[in-house]
């Protein structure tokens, strides 16, 4: 008996990282030789975010710059998030960066990566992580060593 399945599309992988208007997979890039998944994230215009300084939400974007996440590897694809990092006009505080659902403010790292990287670093040394996730070991160690991300017991 066939069963259907999703295909990988923008709706599937929207739905795999839980995004919610204004935001949206816009389109999807992959590139073989270098065994790299691009997802695209775009925002509806006239959306609406959160103030990542006090929380304010509601807020109507003022401008934006293109940013890059580096994401959980899908497949054994090295996967990357691109999208717009909202700045917003804050009634509270001005002009300010926006929460982006996936990531910690001012994060290259998606917030299921971090969380992966700490359980690891939890297992093993932090040079063995950056060597099997493809990252140089200081950034693997600042992140680990964190205070917003920092779990568990032993001392990194």
């Amino acid at each position: 008996m066939a069963r259907e399945t999703p295909e990988l599309t923008a709706e599937f992988f929207e739905s795999m990282m839980e995004l919610e208007p204004p935001w949206f997979v816009d389109h999807i890039s992959f590139d073989a030789s270098k065994r790299r998944l691009v997802l695209y994230i775009d925002f509806e215009p006239g959306g609406t975010f959160t103030c990542d300084t006090c929380g304010t939400e509601g807020c109507r974007a003022y401008d934006s710059f293109l940013r890059k996440w580096r994401h959980l590897d899908f497949w054994g694809l090295r996967t990357v998030l691109s999208a717009p990092a909202p700045r917003v006009k804050c009634p509270r505080c001005g002009v300010r960066q926006a929460r982006v659902p996936w990531a910690r403010s001012r994060r290259r790292f998606t917030r299921p990566f971090e969380d992966f990287v700490v359980s690891l670093a939890d297992e093993m040394p932090v040079r063995a992580v950056a060597r099997i996730l493809g990252e140089h070991d200081t950034r693997i160690g600042r992140l680990v060593n964190h205070p917003s991300v920092a779990t568990g017991t032993r001392p990194r």
